[in-house]
């Protein structure tokens, strides 16, 4: 597949499936585990990213549109990534914040997101320089701890 190449994305379709998303970022079982939204550089594209600690990992078959790993000092994590639609994103802050629902009524239109090999590329290139710069993934995975990457002034 070469950059022009686009590919329909499966995506996150509803407010129910981004609550499940939300709702199942922490490992009950003692596995290492964190989930985040993350919009790489130069792609308009918001993306729901869980980490996983591979030693005990089989999600071959979860729901994604991205999956690869990435190997942090000695450790080896399975990425997924999952397209969030701008649209969901709206409807989502809507409900939870000021709860309503503007589509309320209305039949929910399907949109299609393309995902193209460069998007591909740039999410997964930026998301390794992500995790790396702010240590997002902690070197004790026993515990789930999510640092903030600003520098301190």
């Amino acid at each position: 597949m070469n950059d022009r190449e686009v590919v329909y994305a499966k995506a996150c379709t509803s407010i129910e499936q981004l609550n499940q998303l939300t709702s199942s970022s922490n490992c009950s079982d003692g596995n290492f585990k964190i989930s985040f939204f993350y919009n790489p550089p130069d792609d308009h594209q918001i993306y729901h990213i869980t980490c996983e600690l591979n030693e005990n990992n089989n999600n071959s078959d979860s729901p994604s549109d991205h999956k690869f790993y990435y190997k942090l000092d000695d450790k080896n994590f399975y990425i997924t990534c999952i397209l969030i639609p701008n649209s969901l994103i709206v409807q989502f802050l809507n409900k939870k914040i000021y709860g309503i629902e503007l589509k309320k009524g209305e039949e929910e239109q399907q949109e299609y997101l393309t995902f193209s090999s460069g998007q591909q590329s740039n999410l997964e290139f930026h998301l390794k320089e992500y995790l790396l710069a702010s240590k997002q993934i902690n070197k004790k995975t026993n515990v789930n701890i999510v640092t903030d990457a600003q520098p301190k002034l």
